[in-house]
């Protein structure tokens, strides 16, 4: 297994990180080596590991990582280190830091800054520039197979799939495992843009059809319960969303009962049984806005962080194996 932290690179860096020496960097001698393709069904390289065969970590599975709000690359990469240790040596596991300085997040009372987000906010311009920081990342660091994204990064995962896909784009990544995603905002202000539109025009607030009804109630037990904890960051002011608001301003929530389209790579979702009932449903959304046939959904007994039992992590592996099988049995498809 290899991970690299991209560290935070120069002012003319053109995505603000580069790369960490790689663990295969260092000077050392194999008694033959072996080009490995990975199949779905037989990974040469995870055999070769297994009978203690000596090899080139050449052809290996790159996945991007993702950390949450207030965190970083290396916090990421040490919440990770029961499934970095478990998981096959063929993967490389990049973790990069988010572009905007941020205090320190909900449950990071163990780790030391600085501290990132990969958002200034959530509004759709906000998160177009969050979508071409990534795209820029990408560009610097790539190409990659999957994304591997963790609260903040695992919603903002979906929602630059979401929009790859709706534009029509060539998506870089052919699979995603999320991890106790917050609730997902669109870069499209189409997303939403109606019910949001009459929210802010609405003059009597007794006068709500079931569309506002249903966009409202999950707004207020997430972003609303999210809000009373002192666990969302950056904050979003739910006043936008009244009479008055600016729709143009207002995160576009990705509510499933609004959101056209379902991602169509195959994503595994994780959450944490003892996680905050909020963060859950969070979670929930993120599930529900991605292809039923081609997601998978696991809860390990942990709170709002990876699992850390062996037999649990052991489980997010086989549906990461899941994934990576569908990816190449959809890669064709006409989406």
């Amino acid at each position: 297994m290899g991970s690299r932290y991209a560290e935070p690179a120069s002012e003319h860096s053109s995505t603000g990180y580069l790369y960490a020496s790689s663990p295969f960097s260092q000077p050392c001698s194999y008694f033959f080596s072996v080009s490995v393709v990975y199949f779905p069904t037989f990974n040469l390289n995870g055999l070769l590991h297994f009978l203690g065969v000596s090899f080139l970590p050449t052809f290996t599975m790159r996945v991007l990582c993702l950390h949450g709000v207030g965190s970083s690359g290396k916090m990421l990469e040490a919440q990770l280190r029961p499934f970095l240790k478990a998981v096959d040596p063929s993967f490389d596991f990049v973790f990069v830091d988010g572009p905007f300085p941020c205090e320190r997040g909900p449950g990071m009372a163990a780790f030391d800054g600085p501290f990132f987000s990969h958002t200034a906010g959530y509004s759709p311009e906000q998160m177009i520039e969050a979508h071409e920081h990534l795209d820029r990342t990408i560009d610097d660091l790539g190409p990659f197979d999957g994304i591997l994204g963790f609260s903040q990064g695992g919603a903002l995962a979906l929602s630059y799939l979401h929009r790859k896909q709706t534009q029509n784009e060539l998506r870089p990544f052919k699979f995603a495992l999320i991890m106790s995603s917050v609730i997902p905002c669109s870069a499209d202000v189409g997303v939403c843009e109606e019910v949001i539109q009459s929210l802010c025009d609405q003059t009597d607030p007794s006068a709500v059809d079931q569309d506002q009804r249903v966009f409202v109630e999950l707004l207020d037990r997430t972003v609303g319960e999210a809000r009373k904890n002192n666990a969302l960051l950056p904050d979003i002011d739910l006043s936008i969303y009244e009479a008055g608001g600016d729709p143009s301003l207002a995160p576009r929530i990705m509510h499933p009962s609004f959101v056209k389209q379902k991602i169509w790579i195959p994503t595994v979702h994780v959450a944490g049984k003892k996680d905050y009932s909020f963060m859950r449903a969070m979670s929930d959304v993120a599930y529900a806005v991605c292809e039923p046939k081609l997601a998978k959904k696991m809860v390990h007994s942990g709170g709002h962080q990876p699992p850390q039992k062996p037999s649990e992590v052991k489980e997010v592996i086989r549906a990461l194996d899941w994934a990576i099988g569908m990816s190449d049995r959809f890669a064709h498809w006409n989406l």
